[in-house]
């Protein structure tokens, strides 16, 4: 999580608590907060349209290929670097920059990857 997220997780959690009449953000507060962030988050992956020249459909369909790849080449416990990434699957095999990214994001948020050194490097860690 970036320090802006960080940020708008801390506006989301104060603005619950104002509108609850609340003088100070309860752990509710901070949970609804983290609930909407990530719906949002989501939500804006699956509903973006026409980026890169590709449907929203199409960029789903993409997204859903690059993620099955990532799980198969990249096992459980295992790293690689951001740029063998990119070589590989949109270099390589022709997947949108974008589609590769958004895969990332959607796997880094569902605790399938985490990165490491600045987002040089890519971990597998959950299923």
């Amino acid at each position: 999580m970036t320090v802006r997220q960080l940020e708008a997780l801390i506006r989301i959690s104060e603005s619950l608590a104002k509108v609850t009449l609340s003088p100070t953000v309860q752990h509710h507060h901070v949970d609804e907060a983290i609930r909407l962030f990530k719906f949002s988050t989501m939500d804006a992956v699956t509903t973006g349209s026409n980026v890169e020249g590709l449907t929203r459909s199409q960029l789903r369909e993409e997204m859903e290929k690059v993620e099955k790849e990532i799980r198969r080449r990249l096992p459980i416990g295992w790293s690689t670097s951001y740029q063998s990434l990119v070589k590989e699957f949109v270099r390589g095999q022709g997947y949108s920059m974008h589609a590769l990214e958004r895969t990332l994001f959607v796997l880094e948020k569902s605790d399938v990857i985490q990165f490491a050194n600045q987002k040089k490097v890519v971990r597998r860690v959950g299923v």
